[in-house]
């Protein structure tokens, strides 16, 4: 029986958030989903724990590791590549979103047909929690406009780590991938725009878990990988007939 989903959880330096994450995999190993950590070139002891970790649940679980810190859109986009599961989803180590909340989009046919992507989006609603630092929302609304002047990208939070696929889709996305810093959730979502899927935002409950690694000069940063991979996607666009 095929793997259903591959959830791909990129690690760097993550060693103290790593025993919730492992439980919980360990908890649901009924639900015959692979789990793919990939080891970000971390200094501290995460690759090892990994690697432990994977050798006693080599069932469900693989590791990705390389020895040079490259970046998470890196390391998401290696995981793409790996994955073996029909669906491929990404959540961050921490676990602020549950990745349990994507057996609710498992039977999606538009998601199965690699017709639309899952992303979440972090809005309080009646069924959904959202705790999110203030300063943290702030940044993350005026990186969302500038976002949405620069790339036509309209929707609510593209930066959010909690994305869902068809596997085939994502290994196409992944094929045309630059961005390795935290920009690359706006370059993942404009390429599959251009392969014509649709964006399917829906409310997730989230908890942000201690301080962000997400500093201001990555900001700058992510505004400046924005405009480059800007203009790649727009000749990506006049080389490439879309589907219908």
């Amino acid at each position: 029986m095929p793997c259903p989903l591959t959830v791909i959880i990129p690690c760097y330096n993550e060693s103290s958030r790593l025993a919730p994450l492992f439980d919980l995999i360990a908890e649901n190993v009924a639900l015959n989903w692979e789990w793919l950590l990939v080891d970000d070139g971390s200094t501290d002891d995460t690759a090892a724990r990994m690697a432990t970790f994977s050798a006693a649940h080599d069932d469900c679980v693989r590791v990705v590791a390389y020895s040079s810190n490259a970046g998470k859109g890196n390391a998401v986009r290696q995981g793409l590549l790996a994955a073996t599961g029909e669906l491929v989803g990404y959540i961050d180590a921490d676990l602020a979103a549950s990745p349990l909340d994507f057996k609710a989009f498992l039977d999606d046919p538009d998601v199965r047909g690699g017709k639309a992507i899952v992303a979440g989006k972090r809005v309080i609603a009646a069924d959904v929690v959202v705790k999110r630092l203030f300063y943290r929302h702030v940044m993350g609304r005026t990186f969302q406009f500038y976002t949405r002047v620069l790339t036509g990208v309209t929707i609510y939070d593209t930066q959010c780590g909690f994305k869902l696929l068809a596997a085939d889709k994502a290994r196409e996305i992944a094929t045309h991938m630059t961005c390795k810093g935290f920009a690359f959730d706006v370059e993942f979502l404009m390429l599959a725009q251009e392969l014509g899927m649709t964006i399917r935002e829906e409310g997730i409950s989230w908890e942000e878990m201690g301080d962000t690694s997400i500093r201001v000069h990555h900001i700058f940063q992510m505004a400046l990988d924005i405009l480059k991979f800007r203009g790649r996607i727009r000749r990506f666009r006049k080389q490439h007939v879309l589907p219908d």
